[in-house]
């Protein structure tokens, strides 16, 4: 930190100035206050952003931010908790892309060593001073993490933790861990001599299929949300089996046979809704639709239907789906731990226009939603003449027999 200047004027500066317009302070003529003013005001905009998404790191005026491409990077504190659960009591973890070692700081909490490779001076400077005060069996190292674990001795680790970049080089999407930086699949015969367990941070997108036919022995695959929104993939490898079928060079047609998968949905109160199951059966389709709209509506989380594991839900849960390309589910019981939003329905219609206003007595705000219909929510929305907003719901799907239904309903409530 010594071509940084932090003084007690410094922190001042940014308690004092927190709910300040950043731009409006960078406008302003500073003389020499004593301390990185500039940096100062990084720190007022990442601590904005930062509120909500890392609530006991905001608690602490100490805690440093290198950049704000850096905060926006980190992983959020619901998440970074469960990275941590997963990764569980071990002695030393390797993280190579540790950014503000926020996935460090709570693995750290029960790994007795964690070392942190950040390739990015100033961000592992920062992080260095913020693990030296917070988390004394963090050792953040400035430098090539492909660098290092290629001149580590076999057995270093017990884990190895890796976020590979998720944009290529145009800043494009990349939907394979080989479009990734660092490329995980070169990198696993080097991770696999001294580590025999690997954990892969990527991106929503990656398809993950593909993954298990690129990586041999992932043995659980984490779809993890937070409120709804998919957030990340998170493989976990067993490098021990990779080293024992890695010379194998058929390509096998259905993997995951062994694999398990988790969906995992971080809702309001840090609770989460969690559905596990074999990978094999998120393939599986139901034939099982309903006759009619019940009492109640289903809608899975975002975690789900990324998997796609809707015949689990039918069988699970005692649901039948609308139609097979509608993904909403329908029951005559609530169901409390469903994975996902519970509706009350409180009528279901054929789709047509005069009839569906007249049902809606005038109503001016629903929340519109569509499932497999012919019109997108904005334009449902437009031909019904509501806005967002209010307590009711209403959706637009496709039935099984092919008919355009709408269906009005409120939110159950849900423990």
């Amino acid at each position: 930190m010594d071509n940084i200047r932090i003084n007690e004027a410094f922190f001042k500066f940014v308690a004092e100035h927190e709910a300040d317009d950043v731009n409006r302070l960078r406008l302003r003529r500073c003389t020499d206050a004593g301390f990185d003013v500039d940096f100062a005001i990084t720190q007022i905009e990442c601590r904005k952003r930062i509120r909500r998404k890392l609530p006991e790191i905001f608690a602490d005026p100490g805690f440093l931010f290198p950049s704000v491409l850096a905060t926006e990077q980190a992983t959020c504190e619901e998440i970074a908790k469960y990275h941590a659960e997963i990764v569980g009591d071990v002695e030393r973890v390797l993280d190579m892309t540790a950014g503000l070692c926020i996935d460090d700081y709570y693995i750290a909490s029960r790994a007795k060593r964690v070392v942190s490779i950040e390739m990015n001076e100033t961000t592992a400077t920062v992080s260095r001073y913020n693990m030296g005060r917070l988390r004394s069996n963090i050792e953040v190292i400035d430098g090539d993490s492909v660098e290092y674990i290629l001149n580590q001795p076999a057995d270093s680790f017990d884990a190895v933790f890796i976020d590979p970049a998720r944009r290529g080089t145009n800043q494009s999407r990349v939907y394979g861990l080989a479009d990734c930086e660092p490329d995980v699949l070169k990198l696993l015969p080097a991770i696999s001599k001294v580590a025999p367990i690997l954990y892969v941070k990527a991106s929503p997108m990656l398809d993950v299929t593909q993954v298990l036919r690129e990586v041999v022995g992932v043995t659980d695959v984490w779809v993890v949300s937070l409120r709804n929104e998919c957030k990340e993939l998170f493989f976990k490898v067993d490098l021990t089996e990779y080293k024992k079928k890695s010379s194998l060079s058929e390509i096998d047609d259905s993997p995951g046979n062994d694999v398990i998968l988790h969906c995992v949905n971080f809702v309001a109160d840090k609770c989460r809704e969690e559905v596990s199951l074999p990978y094999s059966e998120s393939r599986l389709h139901t034939e099982r639709y309903a006759e009619s709209v019940r009492q109640y509506l289903y809608e899975p989380n975002a975690s789900v239907m990324k998997t796609g594991a809707f015949a689990v839900l039918v069988e699970r849960y005692g649901v039948d789906k609308i139609a097979q390309h509608s993904h909403l589910f329908t029951a005559d019981e609530f169901l409390p731990d469903f994975p996902g939003r519970a509706f009350v329905v409180e009528s279901a219609m054929p789709f047509k226009e005069k009839a569906v206003k007249a049902a809606l007595k005038g109503e001016k705000r629903m929340n519109v939603s569509v499932r497999n219909f012919k019109l997108t929510a904005e334009q449902l929305k437009n031909r019904l003449k509501l806005s967002d907003g209010g307590d009711r719901y209403l959706f637009g799907t496709t039935t099984a027999s092919g008919e355009m239904v709408v269906i009005v309903c409120r939110k159950a409530d849900k423990v």
